[in-house]
């Protein structure tokens, strides 16, 4: 799959993210990530991103001459750069000609990330729904992992997942003869319950 571009994005009705990947073949491919697995899943890419960028990176030989390690060092850096200078102005293209997992995107129980040579990571991506299985492969440069991360970690702070008070919206609608609902924001962290026996 050669990636042109990936969306990540909130869906507050499905309290989801929705991962939209498409390729330079306009094809796209969709994903959720649950709030479980984006939670695991966000710690361990900045990880992969930074092993990757370490395993692109020159070791540097301390016997060369100081000109020879001055390079490598600024290669060493060039590159880590290239894997922080994602274009995240470019607006994500809508125009697709193929769904090659079908329009409902794939809801990610599972993820395998398998460090390759060359600084890439693989990923192996996985629906397990009761008898039905889908998957996606990909592989992601060093610039792409951390192009992931980052639009992750955007979606995390839109989600407010991590806010330690989440208010949620409860509407109460009286039955039919009530035209108007009365709306209650019921905070998560209110009093415990208190049983009546």
């Amino acid at each position: 799959m050669n990636i042109h571009q990936v969306s990540v994005s909130y869906v507050s009705e499905q309290d989801r993210f929705l991962v939209r990947i498409n390729t330079r073949d306009d094809e796209e491919v969709r994903l959720w990530f649950t709030r479980r697995l984006s939670l695991g899943l966000i710690p361990l890419l900045e990880k992969a991103s930074a092993e990757q960028i370490t395993r692109q990176a020159s070791p540097r030989d301390l016997a060369a001459p100081f000109d020879e390690q001055r390079r490598q060092l600024l290669e060493n850096f060039q590159q880590e750069a290239a894997s922080y200078s994602s274009d995240f102005q470019t607006p994500y293209r809508e125009q697709i000609t193929s769904l090659p997992l079908g329009p409902e995107p794939l809801l990610v129980t599972e993820v395998k990330m398998t460090p390759l040579a060359g600084a890439e990571l693989e990923l192996n991506i996985l629906e397990k729904l009761s008898e039905k299985t889908r998957s996606l492969h990909i592989k992601l440069d060093a610039q792409l992992t951390r192009g992931l991360v980052s639009l992750l970690s955007q979606a995390l702070t839109t989600s407010q997942w991590l806010e330690a008070d989440i208010g949620v919206t409860v509407k109460i609608n009286a039955g039919k003869a009530a035209p108007d609902s009365e709306t209650m924001a019921l905070s998560l962290d209110d009093e415990k319950p208190r049983y009546l026996n």
